[in-house]
């Protein structure tokens, strides 16, 4: 390994990055510091790359930041711009507001969406936000969408329903079922369900 990818830790460097590494809930941060504990244990730097999925320059800066500021060179700066319009009041109300059953805020549909949930939390607050970052801002407070299973039962005919798995399981069990016709007009199987 090229003498400028070396790094050496101290063994309380070293336990304070494997504590940093288990901690942390930034990938990045993650990947920096497993990068640096790699690198001081003599991996060769190809397999870091390849493990790390990441372009030699990247580790170069990522070892440069160590020396230069320690622990406080693998974080990320803060960044500049403009603030999120999302602000922790936002996310409180958006959270409480995904709880809620949509019919007791006047909606028809039992079931919130993406979409609907960026269209109400607009009309309510006055921040419009994409349906993908309502989504993602969900996700981060730990509640995750689910799809939406489609499905015709509340179209059938309940006590239909219950005859015809009735016949089936006897079907199933091998008895015949009583000769006639079914509620549709078609006729039923009689005689014994096996076959020779």
């Amino acid at each position: 390994m090229p003498a400028r990818f070396s790094v050496r830790l101290t063994p309380s460097e070293k336990a304070s990055l494997q504590r940093l590494r288990r901690s942390t809930q930034s990938a990045k941060l993650r990947d920096r510091v497993t990068a640096l504990l790699m690198l001081a244990s003599g991996m060769l730097v190809a397999q870091i790359l390849d493990l790390l999925t990441i372009s030699r320059s990247t580790l170069a800066n990522w070892r440069i930041r160590w020396l230069k500021r320690r622990h406080f060179g693998l974080k990320d700066a803060t960044r500049s711009g403009r603030p999120s319009e999302a602000d922790a009041k936002y996310i409180a109300r958006l959270v409480r507001v995904v709880q809620q059953d949509p019919r007791r805020l006047g909606y028809a549909f039992t079931r919130w969406t993406a979409p609907r949930l960026a269209q109400y939390m607009g009309e309510e607050t006055g921040v419009w936000l994409t349906a993908a970052w309502v989504s993602e801002l969900l996700r981060m407070q730990g509640i995750v969408w689910r799809r939406t299973k489609r499905t015709i039962r509340n179209l059938q005919n309940p006590a239909a329903t219950k005859r015809a798995q009735r016949a089936l399981k006897r079907l199933k069990k091998g008895l015949s079922i009583r000769k006639g016709t079914t509620s549709s007009g078609l006729p039923t199987v009689s005689g014994s369900s096996s076959c020779r």
